[in-house]
């Protein structure tokens, strides 16, 4: 799919920056884990367009490593949904889902997560709870930060916030598969609007007070009501 007959993707290419260098490596003795992650935030930072090919050699080079735990990591992203390898071409950015895409992550996360926060719920966790409250306290996030840190601050706190109650859930597996599905979710952070970030908080703060009251039913209704009314916000950002 081309980026002109999904206008996700073209949304998307319109915000990339380059920096000169795009891989930054740490300033201590680089390990295989390291690389998994300096490559990971640079897809999730949106370094690249959707499709553009990844050069392993160039990778390695930047990170003055060999081939082969570059190749590792590709693999490792590849098996979460941020890159692609094709026979004979080699690893590229992944495509950004189309419509009906982002519609089928967000009916997913609605069978799990609130019957997730239904269990967190019940298992009353206060000293869990009160962690996941600091994370709606408006007041926590640094207030200095440039429009694209203020962007990506809020995409983290919303991925913190919903993997801080899958772990009051206590499950596992679901823990697990939910982390694989906010790390694709976070490639839409471009559509999370400054003006939806108020209502995401109340939204946010009635699970919080669902769970904190232990009860199952109104953490489970409170979840279903904010995905939902997160998928109109995206939907609306992505028209727009």
């Amino acid at each position: 799919m081309t980026n002109e007959a999904n206008p996700v993707a073209s949304h998307q290419a319109k915000g990339i920056g380059r920096a000169e260098k795009i891989w930054q490596p740490p300033a201590r003795n680089i390990l295989a884990d390291d690389i998994y992650e300096v490559i990971k935030e640079g897809l999730l930072a949106n370094r690249f367009a959707p499709g553009e090919r990844l050069n392993l050699d160039q990778i390695a080079r930047e990170l003055k490593v060999s081939n082969t735990p570059v190749r590792q990591a590709l693999a490792r992203l590849a098996s979460e949904g941020l890159v692609t390898n094709e026979p004979y071409r080699g690893f590229r950015a992944s495509m950004l889902l189309d419509f009906r895409g982002i519609e089928e992550l967000y009916e997913y996360r609605l069978l799990v997560e609130p019957p997730t926060a239904a269990n967190a719920a019940l298992r009353n966790d206060q000293a869990g709870v009160a962690d996941l409250a600091s994370i709606c306290d408006p007041s926590a996030a640094p207030a200095d930060l440039s429009a694209d840190d203020a962007r990506d601050t809020r995409a983290q706190r919303d991925i913190n916030f919903h993997l801080g109650v899958s772990r009051l859930s206590g499950n596992r597996v679901v823990i697990d598969h939910l982390e694989r599905t906010y790390t694709r979710m976070r490639l839409y952070n471009l559509y999370n609007r400054p003006d939806a970030a108020t209502q995401t908080g109340e939204e946010h703060q009635l699970i919080v007070d669902a769970i904190r009251r232990g009860d199952p039913d109104a953490a489970a209704t409170a979840m279903r009501d904010h995905l939902t009314s997160a998928l109109a916000r995206l939907r609306q950002a992505l028209v727009e």
